[in-house]
């Protein structure tokens, strides 16, 4: 999935939430938006990769001038947003008739940084999980892989949901799993000290690089021999998607889809929830039938 013109008022809206987040100084605000949009103008951020790629440039740019870690209470936040209803949350996703299905449905349902914005009810939280479709529903194969599968790559997302990560981890087998965090901060992606606060109970790597998702040009060697070992791959949200898509490697995407431009390239919704075997994607262009969240 490319970058287009449709991107660039999201990308420079997420430089200025994250100068935001150190300084209200609004001159700063301002430079760090110029230098950005400049290096859009010259070329220095290539616009021919991905939304995800194109981002993560802008803002690994924006907070080398901020010399800061813009998100790291929003991501603490997040956590113990979701850590403080653990207890309830398990104590539902035992009720359910499959806990591998529910533990998976709420895994995705929680790639949704809004719903770290209200208070969360831990019974209400795993009823709707239960009961919202997937937009674009693979979980069948998922779980199939699953049921064979002795190593598992987990590919995580943001902090908040790690919780929500955990649990399905836990419902998979967290001695077959490998978590994979970002090595730098980089806005509410899951960082090695967002992994020991939820206290994920499986091994945990990086990609190597500093870009979100996993761009096959950038991540290191290592993690492309985790990936090839890898039976099944589980990545977490769109940076995920739109910079794997392109990619060598199979993989289950699970997300809520927050972007227009991704979700009109999947033909679901904006606030979709999707299971998608990336190997099926290409039959799920704009235009073809998929079951749609009512």
């Amino acid at each position: 999935m490319k970058t287009s013109a449709e991107c660039l008022p999201c990308l420079l809206n997420r430089v200025i939430e994250t100068a935001a987040q150190v300084t209200p100084d609004a001159w700063l605000h301002k430079k760090i938006m110029l230098d950005v949009a400049a290096a859009i103008v010259d070329g220095s951020i290539d616009f021919d990769r991905s939304p995800a790629e194109v981002t993560s440039e802008a803002l690994l740019r924006a907070c080398a001038t901020l010399h800061a870690d813009p998100f790291a209470n929003e991501r603490r936040r997040m956590n113990d947003a979701l850590l403080s209803q653990l207890p309830g949350i398990t104590a539902a996703l035992r009720k359910q008739p499959s806990p591998m299905l529910a533990a998976g449905r709420l895994a995705a349902v929680c790639n949704d940084p809004a719903l770290y914005d209200r208070p969360i009810d831990a019974a209400a939280l795993v009823a709707d999980a239960a009961t919202r479709a997937f937009a674009v529903d693979d979980f069948s194969r998922l779980e199939a892989a699953l049921g064979t599968a002795k190593r598992v790559l987990y590919i995580l997302d943001n902090a908040g949901e790690i919780v929500a990560d955990r649990l399905f981890i836990e419902a998979i087998g967290p001695r077959r799993v490998t978590a994979v965090v970002r090595r730098k901060p980089l806005m509410r992606d899951a960082l090695d000290a967002d992994a020991a606060q939820s206290a994920l109970p499986c091994r945990v790597i990086h990609t190597g690089c500093d870009l979100a998702g996993a761009p096959a040009a950038f991540v290191s060697l290592d993690f492309r021999r985790e990936v090839d070992k890898a039976e099944v791959v589980i990545a977490k949200g769109e940076s995920a998607f739109q910079t794997m898509e392109e990619g060598p490697w199979r993989a289950f995407h699970l997300m809520v889809t927050r972007c227009c431009c991704t979700a009109r390239h999947l033909g679901v919704p904006v606030g979709a929830a999707l299971c998608l075997a990336r190997e099926a994607q290409a039959a799920r262009r704009p235009g073809t039938k998929v079951a749609r969240r009512a």
